[in-house]
């Protein structure tokens, strides 16, 4: 995972050199920035290498030190009524980690975000929300969308 993300460092690098109207002010990584084991996941590590702000986004909760699909997480996932609505996610030393948000007025699940690197909780949350179209924020669903129909092709 560090030779991938010294690989986004240095893509990075190259943008900002040869057409720096291009260079990204946030990356949104699929994964998990503080919401993690370590509270340091990918958005995390990504953030740091690449020295960039970066924002975590899962779209599904991993059950870690005190964060539990429990019922109680059940009910608070009900209480969601709007796009941009939120419910904090803490750890079992009661830390904030992350946050669960309901994107839009359609997605009955939220998504997951998380703090990576030099970014607040609530900007990231703000940067996501106002970066949905469906459930899932636009940058990470087209990349899901391009790197399934690239594997698609190159298997037939």
């Amino acid at each position: 995972s560090s030779g991938i993300n010294a690989e986004y460092g240095e893509m990075l690098r190259l943008i900002q050199q040869q057409s720096p109207q291009l260079y990204p002010d946030v990356l949104i990584v699929d994964g998990n920035g503080r919401l993690h084991q370590k509270q340091f996941g990918l958005a995390c590590h990504t953030g740091v290498v690449c020295d960039i702000p970066c924002i975590g986004v899962a779209k599904n909760l991993h059950q870690i030190n005190g964060c539990l699909r429990d019922e109680s997480h059940k009910e608070a996932i009900k209480q969601l009524k709007e796009p941009g609505d939120t419910f904090l996610i803490r750890n079992a030393d009661n830390t904030v980690i992350g946050c669960a948000l309901k994107s839009t007025t359609a997605s009955t699940k939220p998504v997951y975000v998380s703090e990576g690197h030099r970014v607040s909780l609530e900007t990231a949350c703000s940067v996501v929300r106002r970066c949905c179209k469906y459930r899932v924020p636009e940058p990470v669903r087209l990349a899901d969308v391009t790197s399934r129909e690239e594997l698609r092709l190159l298997t037939s």
